[in-house]
């Protein structure tokens, strides 16, 4: 075989498997279905989409309640892999969102929304809801999200998530006294 027809068939092969595996590559997507809630707060599902990984079957949550009422942990999988956390605290009066945040996520110069009482970046974020006045505890309670890989960065989606999660939250009035 001359050179010059090895190299035609060899150009031909190379694009032949070129085409079959650009073919086979199929992008990643997610089969799964986006929680309206995560343990029992209802959540913006847009903002929740574009933090979840890029592809997987399923989530689920496991909720893991604190030792005082309305406090405890959320641990968020998509297919058995935890990609993000919630966490929500009752604390002292006294901090703000941007100190919990840097100290919690240890992330450099967050943004803040909502007068203060939100502060994120694009991995985490931190709630405040004050808690003053008649029949309630005196105290703030914290919402902490952090998202890990294979989970997506996205600042503007963290924020919106927050924003989302802290308004259901206040509607299921946390600061009121429960009755034992």
């Amino acid at each position: 075989m001359n050179p010059q027809t090895l190299f035609v068939r060899s150009v031909a092969v190379l694009c032949a498997a070129m085409t079959a595996a650009g073919c086979s590559s199929n992008p990643p997507k997610q089969e799964f279905t986006i929680p309206k809630a995560l343990c029992g707060v209802p959540v913006p599902t847009g903002p929740l989409s574009r933090l979840l990984p890029a592809s997987g079957q399923k989530v689920s949550d496991n909720q893991v309640d604190g030792a005082a009422e309305g406090t405890g942990l959320c641990h968020v999988s998509v297919d058995s892999t935890e990609v993000l956390v919630v966490s929500t605290e009752r604390i002292t009066i006294g901090s703000s969102a941007q100190r919990i945040l840097l100290h919690r996520a240890r992330t450099g110069d967050p943004k803040s929304a909502e007068g203060g009482s939100i502060a994120y970046s694009d991995h985490a974020a931190v709630s405040l809801i004050q808690c003053r006045g008649t029949d309630v505890e005196e105290e703030d309670i914290s919402t902490f999200i952090e998202n890990w890989k294979p989970g997506r960065r996205d600042e503007t989606a963290m924020k919106e998530l927050m924003s989302g999660y802290t308004a259901a939250l206040k509607k299921q009035q946390p600061c009121l006294k429960k009755d034992d």
